[in-house]
């Protein structure tokens, strides 16, 4: 599997003649790009993730281990932030285009943030077909890479343009989360925000569809995937991503995956 990664295109400038006015806000809401080619069926387990994915499949097919079977994906998608894991099988030939997104944004899709998280749903549900088959169009006939995955981030950013962005103090909220790996208090958080933390928890959970604690929890799995190398004991990993100890660590990834790390990151292909 190869998987080319970019960083957010300048969206303010797109396409021929002056571009659209748009609150900087909606720009720092695409986080980054990606295009995942795979040559060979490969089978992965995916752990954790904070943020939002648009996808559109551009050749081949996909499907994820659901219910003791496996479930095919559509064509487009729209994945939420994922707290657990989840194994997704890839025909070879697939080729996958993501545009990553702030949690945030899954409101301005008009979905609703508690039933994003932890799915993957069919993106023609909130965008018309119609559109998305020209994007998809539009975006198999671009000169590179580069430029395909731009394609999709431009349209996905002229969408939330047109929508209500979400409360700073909420932006604010995940950025810190994530700046401190997971292990902020959310009692110091909600006091830093000048806010309760009941009031914090139920602004959280409508903007973002978890709670703060579950979010700090798939931003530390996340953490600990990302930096997890052959030969490095749980220990170090642990306490790198955020968790008190190994055991803490130990916990949370059984409670996530069913699994322990062990079992998981040096048994399977993991992502």
């Amino acid at each position: 599997m190869q998987l080319t990664e970019f960083p957010a295109p300048p969206l303010g400038a797109h396409g021929a003649g002056p571009a659209p006015a748009r609150p900087r806000a909606i720009d720092s809401l695409v986080e980054g790009m990606a295009l995942l080619r795979s040559p060979r069926r490969t089978v992965r387990t995916l752990v954790a993730e904070s943020r939002l994915s648009i996808g559109v499949r551009l050749a081949g097919s996909a499907s994820v281990w659901r219910d003791g079977t496996w479930a095919p994906l559509p064509r487009f998608t729209l994945t939420g932030l994922h707290c657990s894991s989840r194994t997704v099988c890839t025909e070879g030939g697939s080729v996958l285009a993501l545009v990553h997104l702030h949690p945030a944004a899954a409101a301005m899709f008009g979905v609703d943030p508690e039933r994003a998280a932890e799915g993957t749903w069919d993106l023609a549900g909130w965008w018309p077909a119609s559109e998305l088959e020209a994007l998809a169009q539009a975006m198999a006939q671009a000169p590179d890479d580069s430029t395909c995955v731009a394609r999709l981030a431009h349209a996905v950013s002229d969408r939330l343009a047109a929508a209500e962005p979400p409360a700073p103090a909420i932006v604010e909220a995940v950025r810190r989360l994530r700046e401190e790996a997971g292990g902020l208090r959310i009692a110091t958080l909600a006091q830093a925000l000048a806010m309760s933390v009941d009031t914090l928890e139920r602004r959280f959970r409508a903007t973002i569809g978890v709670s703060p604690k579950r979010f700090a929890r798939a931003v530390r799995l996340r953490a600990a995937v990302l930096s997890y190398g052959a030969g490095m004991a749980l220990t170090e990993l642990a306490v790198g991503a955020g968790f008190y100890d190994q055991s803490h660590f130990i916990r949370e990834m059984r409670l996530a995956t069913g699994s322990t790390p062990q079992g998981l990151l040096r048994g399977q292909a993991i992502c």
